[in-house]
């Protein structure tokens, strides 16, 4: 046995193929799959777990997606007893829920702590996986902020390492950060969030362009063709009945193992109607 493995890795070199990544586990990866809707700590539906939980079950959502805290939250978890209501309230109707934290880099002791609380959010009734928000610039230093970045996706995994882990990215078609830790994002989590969000008003064929490039961006960066690709489209509010079907078809066709848009207060009957379109695929 000890023989045939290396005998497997050549073959695999030998026909193309790439070794399979730490993150790449396909049952952590299949939490981050399927259609969801997002809930900011800013929403009032923060606080209200029935009306959030009723709204994804009517529209036959996959996975909820909340924000427990950011970097600048007086708190670890803005409103624990709604989120841990949400979770058992979700499960209830076969929907997952994602808690999601917003890091500043600033101090990786807070954030470290920060996921750890979002994690439990659920109580004695466990989340379905985590998602980091990798989006903040309050570390100046670009390369810093990178290493701060893929430290802290390093430390989770080193410290959960059966739990699935998202990275929710900027998008990669339109990178704000000169330095970012595609190699820690691909080795550490299980899925790519990108908020792949129209910069400006364009065409309903320029959004399917740039929604097809964000998934196959995120793929070439990290260097997995078959990189799980949760694919964020907004701002739900703003866009076009027109854009967010050009974002729905853009996801689909270029393979996106999950579709959203941010977020779910603002998503309109045109919205719901999007993610109909990429679950019909």
């Amino acid at each position: 046995m000890r023989r045939l493995v290396p005998l497997l890795a050549l073959l695999a070199l030998a026909l193309g193929l790439s070794a399979p990544t730490a993150g790449a586990e396909p049952a952590r990866a299949a939490v981050f799959s399927g259609t969801g809707v997002w809930v900011d700590i800013w929403d009032a539906l923060h606080k209200n777990p029935v009306s959030v939980v009723t709204t994804a079950q009517q529209q036959g959502v996959s996975v909820i997606y909340v924000e427990t805290a950011n970097a600048k939250s007086k708190v670890d978890v803005v409103n624990p007893a709604p989120l841990k209501q949400l979770v058992t309230l979700a499960h209830a109707a076969g929907i997952r829920v994602v808690p999601w934290y917003l890091p500043g880099f600033q101090r990786p002791k807070v954030d470290q702590r920060r996921l750890v609380a979002a994690l439990a959010i659920g109580g004695a009734e466990p989340v379905d996986g985590i998602a980091v928000d990798i989006e903040a610039t309050y570390v100046k230093n670009p390369k810093l902020r990178a290493q701060r970045a893929a430290a802290l996706l390093t430390w989770l995994r080193a410290n959960y390492p059966k739990t699935p882990i998202g990275a929710i990215t900027p998008s990669p078609v339109n990178m704000y950060w000169p330095i970012f830790p595609w190699a820690e994002v691909r080795t550490q989590a299980d899925a790519v969030l990108p908020m792949c969000y129209s910069p400006r008003r364009q065409s309903s064929s320029q959004m399917y362009t740039m929604t097809v490039g964000c998934v196959t961006r995120a793929r070439t960066l990290t260097g997995d063709p078959a990189l799980p690709v949760h694919l964020i489209s907004g701002l739900a509010g703003g866009l076009s009945a027109a854009n967010l079907d050009a974002a729905a078809r853009g996801a689909r066709d270029a393979g996106a193992n999950g579709f959203s848009l941010y977020d779910l207060a603002t998503t309109t009957p045109s919205g719901w109607a999007a993610l109909s379109t990429w679950t019909a695929g």
